[in-house]
């Protein structure tokens, strides 16, 4: 009995240990390995879940586990702050949850390490262990870039742009803009999305995606450093205005949005605003040219037509006689010599008035055309022939002796011995009135002819006078070098100082506003004329002495 007692006792204690080798700890393959994450400073421990089930009952079993070391760095999470929640027993295939808990991680990132789960004298189950300590992203504007403030200016080909680069700074051509942020936590930030919304206060127009973004996005930011956004706009695609808004920028693991005001100004180069002004300008001087020249030519021009007209209803003969002498006084008007045209045109006047007369006389005289002294070879009708042929010449002081010798000559017409065939005294007072106004209009024209005569040694002295004083040398240098240097000096000046007041300092959005922003250039080009009509005046004493 005693032997049978001892050999059973022998085969249970050898059969245990066979029986226990055969009980296992099973891990949830969806636990190993097991993630747990966590957001840093929002929560002292992080938790995570681990469901475990063995085939046979286990009273106890034993959890270690190791240190978990930070992937990005030398840091640790010690093993004294990993802890397991829960009962260690299980019941024979019934699955249970325990919990994971890691304490007081101090700095993001991902920590990785093992859990060891065994029981008494069998190998232990390893189950891989990821813990990731997040934090909330925290960007902060750069000082100076806590908003967008941009200055631009259009520019499409060469000539443009060389005027733009005289005017404004290099800013104003920029084609990005870089957003710079520090990133003062030790953890990388995500961009997941950036949008641009800007619209322009005085269109109203949109900017969209095709003309102002940011790209690569999503995009990821370096830890613990400065960090940059590139805001990209294509300048010729966007039209003249303020526009205002901003970027909004939304980053992983944040709550709100970060936004960035942006303050944007575009202008068109400045060729076409430098073409309107001096196009301003030039109908300034237009204007002053047609109230100095333009209108008392358009006058002279005007008398010489009419002239011309009355002439063309005349005798034709007088008309062979006066056309030239018209056309002559056609080019001095054209030729701007005015004084010299109404000159012409008074003395054509007379000849012509004289000749009106003459062709009066003769039909007065043509009942007398058997007489001598009025048909003659040295008759009145001869002589008045001679006074057209001279005033035909322009020889109207010749003209005015032939006819005061006419004037003689119908004085001894009219004497008592000259009768009618009734033996009554020939009334020619209407000859003789004519011939005084044929006199008087050619003594007009000799009178337009006359200068004052100068004694030669006058000249000389006025001319050596000239010279020492180096006034002629003067008038020259004026005319030909003052006048224009100080013209192109004149139009150079008002331009900048146009563009200046008008494009470069008050049109930031200059071409926003096409009507207003031209017109006001235009409207300043002529009144620019006032410059002009002072540097006239500087030179105007130079001139009278010319």
């Amino acid at each position: 009995m005693k032997r049978w007692i001892f050999a059973a006792i022998c085969l249970l204690l050898i059969c245990a240990p066979s029986a226990l080798a055969q009980t296992n700890i099973q891990v949830d393959a969806k636990d190993n390995p097991l993630e747990i994450k966590g957001w840093l400073n929002e929560e002292n421990t992080l938790t995570g879940s681990i469901r475990l089930s063995a085939s046979t009952k286990v009273e106890q079993f034993t959890f270690l586990a190791s240190d978990l070391k930070r992937q990005e760095g030398d840091e640790v999470i010690g093993r004294q702050q990993v802890s397991f929640i829960g009962e260690t027993k299980l019941q024979a295939g019934i699955p249970k949850d325990f919990l994971l808990k890691v304490s007081n991680p101090q700095l993001p990132g991902t920590y990785k390490g093992q859990i060891q789960v065994q029981l008494p004298a069998q190998k232990p189950q390893v189950i891989n262990i990821s813990v990731l300590v997040k934090v909330r992203p925290k960007l902060t504007p750069l000082k100076g870039n806590e908003q967008v403030q941009l200055q631009l200016t259009q520019c499409s080909w060469w000539l443009d742009c060389s005027l733009a680069y005289v005017f404004f700074p290099k800013s104003a051509f920029l084609k990005s803009w870089d957003l710079a942020f520090d990133n003062t936590e030790d953890a990388s930030v995500i961009v997941t999305g950036a949008e641009v919304f800007l619209k322009g206060e005085q269109t109203g127009y949109q900017l969209s995606s095709t003309q102002i973004k940011i790209p690569n996005i999503p995009q990821t930011l370096k830890a613990n450093q400065i960090v940059k956004l590139p805001l990209n706009w294509e300048t010729p695609k966007i039209p003249s205005d303020r526009y205002t808004g901003a970027v909004y920028l939304t980053l992983e693991g944040t709550r709100e949005r970060l936004i960035i005001p942006v303050n944007l100004t575009m202008r068109i180069a400045p060729l076409m605003p430098l073409l309107v002004l001096f196009l301003g300008m030039i109908l300034g001087r237009l204007i002053k040219y047609m109230q100095e020249k333009g209108i008392p030519q358009a006058e002279a021009l005007d008398k010489v037509k009419e002239l011309e007209k009355q002439v063309t209803l005349t005798n034709p003969e007088d008309q062979k006689i006066l056309i030239p002498m018209i056309s002559d006084a056609k080019q001095l008007v054209q030729q701007m010599k005015l004084e010299a045209a109404t000159t012409e045109v008074e003395k054509i006047t007379a000849r012509w008035e004289c000749l009106q007369q003459l062709r009066t006389i003769e039909q007065k005289l043509e009942q007398f055309k058997n007489n001598p002294q009025v048909k003659g070879d040295d008759g009145i009708l001869q002589k008045i022939k001679n006074v057209r042929l001279q005033i035909e010449l322009r020889n109207d002081g010749q003209a005015k002796s032939l006819l005061e010798e006419l004037q003689q000559d119908t004085t001894k017409l009219q004497s008592p011995t000259m009768m009618g065939p009734d033996r009554t005294p020939i009334n020619l007072s209407e000859v003789v009135k004519g011939i005084k106004q044929a006199l008087v209009a050619v003594d007009t024209a000799v009178q337009s002819n006359v200068k004052e005569p100068v004694d030669k040694w006058v000249l000389w002295l006025q001319k050596s006078l000239i010279l020492l004083s180096g006034t002629n040398f003067r008038t020259q240098a004026t005319y030909w070098f003052a006048r224009p240097l100080f013209s192109l000096a004149l139009l150079v000046g008002l331009s900048v100082v146009g563009l200046r007041s008008l494009y470069v300092q008050k049109g930031i959005t200059f071409g926003a506003d096409p009507f207003s922003d031209y017109f006001g250039l235009l409207v300043w080009g002529l009144s620019a004329d006032v410059a002009s009509r002072s540097l006239s005046n500087l030179t105007g004493g130079e001139e009278k002495e010319k």
